[in-house]
């Protein structure tokens, strides 16, 4: 039995979240009771999303919406927009309150926390098999809990470093492949007022996600299920030293990066790279149409290059999909808006548009996917690196904190790494425990 979703914990954000004006109940629009009437009565779909916040998935989005509602099917999406890093916050006020949308959007790595606090819905039973049947078994792996496909991939994100391809001329540096490279590349970049990296060191999702893209590849497996179907954790091993000690020392001691690291947010690395105040970032494959929007003029002086290889080179299956409340009474208008945004045809001009690559095996190889030069290093990543599946042990939505926590103290010299690496252990072995004693 999985552990209950904790009521307690939930209640202290409830309020102050709910007076945010969310608004959107569990069931909207449709008076009618039965699927025949259903389908005659005009229904509003309520849905939550991040990427409409930010640039430029907003313009895409918002049109694809727009787009959609202009069919006059019957249907009409009303969205509601929370910042990527805030999203559980909010659904944990939701959930509280039975106030949540019809559907959602979320981070897969959140998919056990999210079905764990009874918010999800098996999408086998909203969407028909022909449809599902678009999507890769390990693509849709992501997103199952327990045997139940608990939400719809809806893009994914290769791993990689974007960089400044006019700095790295000026400077005459060549695209480094290993870590030593990577530091001795990132000094010769670090002059004046500029620097060598932008490093997110934010204790939030992109702060921590960023980190986890170079610990898996010092060889870190942060949970991992055995044959005899025990869990275990590398966090806090010697591995995840040296991931962590190598990953803060680029501030800490190599003095690579811009001042005030531990305040430095994805938007925020995106600016300093795009201003030239800095020549690479440590990011997704998503970074490269998020700068571009900012600042067009970049466009043909990016590049991007594999992270670094130290004990392996890994493609951690991630991104965001959506998810359906089980409470709506809207599923079939929410089927029919998700087919209409996740086809092939929206797949392709988003990917085209953001760099977020598609969930859809032909959309995956549509020759426009990964075209630009600038995506070419995320490009060999998704090709050649080992596919590496994110583990779905109850309690994972902790990690972000866990490993917050242990690069922030770092760099802000409260803790060594060892002393770090030691605390970020005991938070990941309790986990590891609590699951083992089911």
């Amino acid at each position: 039995m999985r552990t209950k979703f904790k009521l307690a914990t939930a209640c202290m954000v409830a309020g102050a979240l709910l007076l945010t004006g969310c608004g959107a109940g569990g069931s909207a629009s449709s008076k009618s009771s039965s699927g025949a009437e259903s389908k005659k009565a005009p229904v509003t779909i309520k849905y939550i999303s991040s990427t409409i916040l930010e640039s430029p998935e907003k313009e895409f989005e918002q049109s694809a919406i727009d787009e959609f509602n202009a069919q006059k099917n019957g249907v009409t999406v009303e969205v509601e927009g929370v910042a990527a890093n805030d999203l559980m916050q909010k659904y944990t006020a939701l959930a509280t309150a039975n106030q949540m949308p019809d559907f959602y959007m979320a981070d897969m790595k959140n998919t056990t926390q999210l079905v764990d606090m009874g918010i999800t819905d098996d999408m086998t039973k909203i969407l028909d098999k022909k449809y599902l049947s678009q999507f890769g078994k390990d693509t849709l792996d992501g997103f199952t809990i327990d045997g139940k496909l608990s939400g719809l991939p809806w893009f994914t994100v290769a791993q990689g470093v974007v960089y400044r391809k006019d700095l790295f001329e000026k400077d005459k540096v060549q695209v480094p492949k290993t870590w030593d490279e990577f530091v001795a590349a990132a000094h010769k970049l670090t002059h004046g007022d500029q620097y060598g990296i932008a490093l997110v060191g934010s204790k939030d999702a992109s702060g921590a996600g960023r980190f986890q893209y170079v610990i898996r590849n010092f060889g870190v497996d942060e949970f991992k299920k055995g044959s005899d179907g025990k869990w275990s954790t590398d966090i806090g091993g010697p591995n995840y030293v040296k991931a962590l000690k190598s990953f803060t020392d680029l501030d800490t001691k190599e003095k690579v990066c811009p001042p005030g690291v531990t305040e430095t947010n994805y938007a925020s690395a995106v600016n300093i790279l795009s201003s030239g105040q800095a020549a690479m970032l440590i990011t997704g494959s998503n970074a490269v149409g998020a700068i571009t929007s900012k600042v067009p003029d970049l466009k043909g002086k990016l590049g991007s290059f594999m992270i670094p290889t130290v004990k392996r080179n890994v493609f951690s299956q991630n991104g965001f999909g959506f998810y359906v409340n089980p409470k709506s009474s809207n599923k079939e208008a929410v089927a029919k808006f998700l087919k209409f945004m996740v086809s092939k045809k929206k797949s392709i001009e988003f990917s085209q548009l953001t760099g977020r690559l598609p969930t859809i095996a032909t959309a995956q190889k549509d020759p426009s996917i990964g075209k630009d030069p600038a995506l070419s290093g995320f490009m060999e990543q998704l090709n050649k690196a080992k596919t590496f599946n994110l583990p779905t042990i109850e309690g994972y939505g902790e990690v972000n904190d866990i490993h917050g926590e242990a690069y922030q103290s770092v760099i802000t010299g409260s803790a060594t790494p060892e002393a770090a690496a030691a605390k970020a252990k005991t938070r990941a072995q309790a986990i590891v425990d609590e699951a083992n004693q089911k």
